[in-house]
């Protein structure tokens, strides 16, 4: 498929694709160069320094064991010489422990390192150890005066050298340490500035790749077909419509350009015909005018001629018009006088009939009023009863407590009896109790007496409670029947004004209709009145229209000579 035919999403995904393909290789590069140099830092970090650090502290443990050797030779003991020792042989296994660590993270120095390792143990048993032994066997300060002597010439020299070839191979890792890292550092600028180069190359490549393609697939073709368009704008129909035989967006608007310029060919063409037949319309069209002017002519010329003779006729009926309207007029203010008398007696039977309907409904509001009280009577006297009942019912209750009370003085009178014949049996010590006895047995006869007051009391209230009940129900049996009586008023009533108000409306209707009556005989006259003024103007307008007719027919016969001539 050719490149041309593609469509223009296609050729922008195609400009994209390639920048993300681009941008990727750039990542992965990036990416690959930036894992090496990962790789090369944690060997570095994991070889070079760790065994850096390793003889660092090997080093460290030979100073600890020449500074045991030492102690051993300031000991004033047997316990610090064997502190010494005890020291002595854990700084050379710390030796051999960091030894083995810088072995492990660098195997290529590794037999160097294990050599220094084998001589400072030599140094250590061979050339130190008579001067330890010298050390811990002085029991003197000349003996351990000659054990000092001994160090100082034989075994811290030797410990010595092995420290320095330690010392020099520390620095030589140091020293290649450094190397890497300068290597190191090189290689991440030198990613990073090809990283530069060769992304600014690929976008420089898509940039010059879209440019291409906007304006070799796009622009160029779109301008040709704008120019292909303008020249059909100005008329130029031969020129011919190139693109049509891309596949893309361009090419569908080239083939429909195409259509267009046929279209406009077409439309020329039946813009030239269109001429012709108009050329051909204005002569049909001449000739038509000539028969229109012809008859128009002669049928202006009879309506004109009608037009007199009916003016003549108007003129006439005019006349006989505004005789009949005067006599109408005359007739009609004789039936107005006598319907205006008739309505001032309908409007006089209105107003009595409407004072009539007013006393009704007062009188009704009035029973409607009253029958209001005997409701409220009714429920005032139904709750009466209730309360009354209520009242009954609580002095019912007062007799029961007195009954209590009578049965509490009894028994209080009979033991005050009691105490009176105990007090009797005890004699001069009894005598106040007896004094007691005796008061309260006159306390229990008041207490019966009021008892008795009270109770009588009661059935008086009993009494007259049954009697205010019974009154009571005979105001409510009057109530009631004073509500069925108003009611039967109301309902007379309420058909009294009824028919009132009916009356009321049918004399009402009667005036109104009085006064329609009134106002079309007033209408009439009115009417017959203008009717004799419009008859008058339709006289002179017919003398009027004789006088148009006559104009008319000389404007037609100017008209139609101007219709021919045009």
């Amino acid at each position: 498929m050719r490149f041309a035919n593609w469509s223009i999403l296609g050729k922008i995904s195609l400009v994209v694709a390639l920048l993300g393909l681009c941008s990727t290789g750039c990542t992965l590069f990036a990416g690959r160069r930036m894992a090496d140099m990962q790789d090369d830092y944690t060997a570095l970090l994991e070889g070079d320094a760790r065994a850096a650090v390793a003889l660092a502290r090997m080093n460290r443990q030979a100073v600890w064991s020449e500074r045991s050797i030492f102690q051993a030779l300031a000991s004033t003991s047997p316990e610090e010489g064997r502190e010494a020792q005890t020291q002595l042989a854990h700084g050379l296994e710390e030796l051999h422990r960091f030894a083995a660590e810088a072995q492990k993270a660098l195997p290529d120095h590794a037999a160097e390192i294990q050599a220094l390792v084998d001589r400072f143990d030599a140094q250590v048993k061979n050339a130190c150890a008579a001067t330890i032994q010298r050390a811990l066997a002085a029991t003197t300060a000349d003996e351990k005066h000659h054990a000092s002597q001994m160090m100082m010439a034989e075994c811290e020299p030797a410990l010595e050298k092995v420290r320095v070839e330690l010392a020099s191979l520390v620095a030589t890792l140091q020293d290649h340490m450094h190397q890497r890292e300068e290597e190191l550092h090189a290689r991440a600028d030198a990613t990073q500035l090809e990283l530069y180069a060769g992304t600014g190359a690929a976008i420089f490549f898509c940039l010059v790749l879209a440019f291409l393609i906007a304006t070799r697939g796009i622009v160029r073709p779109i301008g040709r077909i704008v120019g292909v368009m303008e020249a059909l704008t100005s008329g130029r129909f031969e020129t011919e419509v190139g693109e049509t035989e891309r596949r893309d967006e361009v090419g569908r608007l080239a083939r429909g350009l195409a259509r267009f310029r046929q279209e406009l060919i077409a439309n020329a063409e039946l813009r030239a015909q269109a001429a012709i037949e108009e050329q051909r319309s204005a002569e049909r069209l001449r000739q038509q005018k000539e028969e229109i002017a012809a008859t128009f002519e002669s049928r202006m010329g009879r309506l004109a001629e009608s037009f007199t003779n009916s003016s003549t006729e108007v003129a006439q009926a005019a006349t006989m018009l505004s005789a009949a309207a005067e006599q109408t007029t005359r007739q009609a203010r004789a039936v107005s006088e006598a319907a205006t008398e008739a309505s001032a007696s309908v409007q006089t039977v209105a107003a009595s009939t409407e004072e009539m309907s007013a006393s009704v409904r007062e009188i009704a509001d009035q029973v409607v009023r009253a029958a209001s009280i005997a409701d409220g009577a009714s429920n005032d006297s139904t709750r009466i009863q209730s309360e009354i009942a209520e009242l009954t019912q609580a002095a019912s209750q007062i007799g029961a407590v007195i009954d209590l009370i009578t049965t509490i003085a009894g028994q209080t009178n009979l033991l005050a009896l009691n105490a009176t014949i105990e007090a009797a049996r005890a004699g001069e010590a009894g005598r106040g109790f007896a004094v007691v006895a005796q008061e309260v047995k006159d306390l229990a006869s008041q207490t019966a007496q009021a008892t008795e007051e009270i109770s009588a009391k009661v059935t008086e209230i009993q009494s007259a409670t049954d009697r205010s009940v019974a009154s009571i129900a005979r105001i409510a049996t009057t109530i009631n029947e004073i509500r069925t009586a108003s009611a039967a008023i109301s309902a007379a009533i309420e058909e009294q004004g009824a028919a009132t108000r009916e009356i009321a409306y049918s004399t009402q209707q009667a005036a109104e209709g009085a006064q329609v009556v009134n106002g079309s005989i007033h209408g009439v006259g009115e009417a017959a009145e203008t009717t004799g003024a419009a008859s008058v103007q339709l006289k002179g307008l017919s003398e009027q229209l004789s006088g148009q007719a006559v104009q008319l027919n000389t404007e037609v016969r100017s008209f139609v000579t101007t219709l021919r001539a045009a």
